[in-house]
């Protein structure tokens, strides 16, 4: 088996995972922890590269699902270093920050 069919297999299989994490957080914790840290584990392994996006949307260290109001608290700060999105996961308590960034370019005079 080459490499390009390994990475396919395993995109497939994270995208498979993190779709019943999400599902299954509600009900299961525990069981979405596992399925984010197996995609993980695939991603790692067939050296694939999971989305920002995606990636942003489970805590690093317990691998729970983020979800505002259920198992994350988001929260905008602003401030002399500029303002960022602060995520904090309620089941370890880490802390992501993340800098918004202004949009350039654009229509003039808007």
């Amino acid at each position: 088996m080459d490499k390009r069919s390994v990475r396919s297999i395993a995109r497939e299989r994270i995208a498979i995972l993190l779709q019943l994490a999400d599902r299954e957080v509600r009900r299961d914790e525990r069981l979405a922890q596992r399925y984010v840290e197996l995609a993980f584990r695939i991603a790692a392994k067939a050296r694939v590269r999971i989305p920002r996006r995606v990636r942003r949307r489970f805590c690093r260290k317990c691998f729970t699902p983020l979800i505002p109001g259920l198992t994350a608290r988001v929260r905008v700060k602003r401030g002399c270093g500029g303002t960022r999105v602060v995520v904090t996961c309620l089941r370890c308590g880490y802390v992501r920050r993340y800098p918004v960034l202004k949009k350039r370019g654009g229509p003039a005079g808007t």
